[in-house]
């Protein structure tokens, strides 16, 4: 009789995946793992992602930062001139850059979970040796190796909220996740202008090394892994039936079940990244990333500097330049709500020529604080806000078996922009180029984004059709 019934129930699956897939008890041994996290409502599983994603965002953007905001009284400490603080800043951007090339294919492999506890521990050590930082020497090798664990976090975050998120809202939720790291920013600032005063700039990598570490224990105990991971790997059978209950509390998903996911015969890792299909779709991601990131990091290093070359006092150059980052969180969630409904292409290549527009206007406006502060707010609406469109963007290009490794690289090419843009406005500060027309070029590179979008879009549709 229960033989009978067995055989049943397994014939009667298609009917009762259709009817009843969900929130609904799955009764056969095969389960989709992306079709129950599509098509279930967001719980509390993935909303406890999202918020300690969002800290460790939040933690990366005070980490990023902090050399900006100190940065005029470790050149009169340290006797560095201009070139040498570009040269710093971008010190910690190249360790940024190593650290999401290294972290990427390691989340790939090893899981999602491991790479981000281990680089975010990294960051805290090495934010708190920076602020004993003796001589140059010191305080280039501790920033940099600071960079890695900040780079190496980054990716890991990005792509385990992209694979908890239903892909109707993946954009969305990973921007409420990456509005950590402009909120970062914001209270780094907000604490640099308070603690610089009291404390020292020490006491700035002090904030940056002690956040970190308090985070790992809760991240070892609260934080889950991946379950796409988990099952494109086949481990921890237990545990992703645990996750996949959560997300769909009716499912009855057991550790005996067969677990798959889309393409999980595909290439992995960096391989997958050109392959031919996805080669185009690689390259013209790191050229989006190159330029927008050159032009954040160019903007959120130095404009204290240049606001207060400009006349601000120190503590107002840095609340002021805050304002980017309050405009890229704006920017960030419009660009989010846009994307889920208009798809990447429409929002971004439009998003990034209007951003050209207001980056020109900053060096037009300096003669009218008012002004110059609204276009402050702008231009990060619109370049800040894009990178959030574009973390989603490269996400949903990949397999979850190249996801973290295609984001990562992506994210690390991009960071060699950021490298690049800190020392090319230090050697324009250093050859008293005019600021109008330092804000003019910052432009141009926000125009060649708008028109790599146009062709990524027709690459990543070639693709899906495919």
């Amino acid at each position: 009789m229960f033989g009978a019934r067995n055989h049943w129930l397994q014939s009667s699956v298609p009917f009762f995946e259709t009817i009843f897939l969900r929130g609904r008890p799955i009764t056969n041994q095969t389960v989709n793992v992306d079709r129950i996290i599509d098509e279930n409502p967001i719980g509390r599983t993935q909303w406890r992602v999202v918020v300690l994603c969002f800290l460790l965002a939040i933690i990366d953007g005070i980490d990023a930062s902090t050399t900006s905001y100190v940065a005029p009284l470790l050149a009169e400490d340290f006797g560095l001139g201009a070139r040498r603080m570009g040269a710093l800043h971008s010190a910690a951007l190249l360790g940024l850059m190593l650290g999401a090339f290294v972290g990427s294919p390691i989340a790939d492999r090893w899981g999602r979970k491991p790479v981000i506890i281990l680089f975010t521990a990294v960051m805290g050590v090495f934010s708190l040796l920076t602020a004993s930082s003796n001589d140059t020497q010191d305080l280039f090798i501790y920033r940099f190796l600071t960079g890695i664990g900040i780079g190496g976090v980054m990716p890991a975050i990005n792509t385990l909220t992209a694979e908890f998120a239903p892909l109707r809202r993946r954009a969305l939720l990973m921007t409420l996740m990456f509005i950590g790291f402009p909120g970062g920013v914001i209270l780094g600032g907000v604490a640099a202008a308070f603690l610089i005063g009291q404390y020292g700039w020490e006491s700035v990598f002090i904030l940056g090394g002690i956040l970190p570490l308090l985070i790992v224990p809760v991240l070892l105990w609260f934080l889950p892994e991946s379950p796409r991971f988990l099952a494109l790997r086949g481990l921890s059978p237990n545990r992703l039936a645990t996750i996949l209950n959560n997300i769909a509390p009716h499912a009855g998903v057991t550790a005996e079940s067969r677990f798959h996911v889309v393409k999980a015969d595909s290439k992995q890792g960096a391989r997958a990244l050109f392959d031919v299909g996805y080669m185009p779709i690689t390259l013209l991601l790191w050229l989006v990333m190159f330029c927008n990131l050159l032009t954040v990091y160019a903007l959120v290093g130095w404009m204290p500097w240049l606001l207060e070359a400009a006349g601000f006092p120190l503590e107002r150059a840095i609340l002021a330049s805050v304002l980017l980052s309050i405009g890229g969180v704006v920017g960030g969630l419009f660009v989010a709500v846009s994307v889920d409904r208009l798809g990447a292409t429409r929002v971004l290549a439009p998003a990034l020529a209007i951003a050209a527009v207001f980056i020109a206007l900053i060096g037009q406006t300096t003669g009218s604080i008012p002004l110059m502060l609204a276009m402050l707010f702008l231009a990060g609406f619109a370049v800040i806000g894009s990178q959030f469109g574009l973390n989603a963007l490269a996400a949903m290009s990949y397999e979850t078996s190249a996801r973290a490794t295609g984001l990562g690289w992506a994210l690390a090419v991009g960071r060699f922009g950021a490298v690049v843009g800190p020392i090319m406005v230090g050697a324009a500060v250093a050859a008293q180029l005019a600021v109008g027309k330092l804000f003019l070029v910052a432009a141009v590179p926000m125009i060649v984004g708008a028109l790599v979008v146009l062709a990524l879009g027709s690459a990543v549709r070639a693709v899906q059709d495919a």
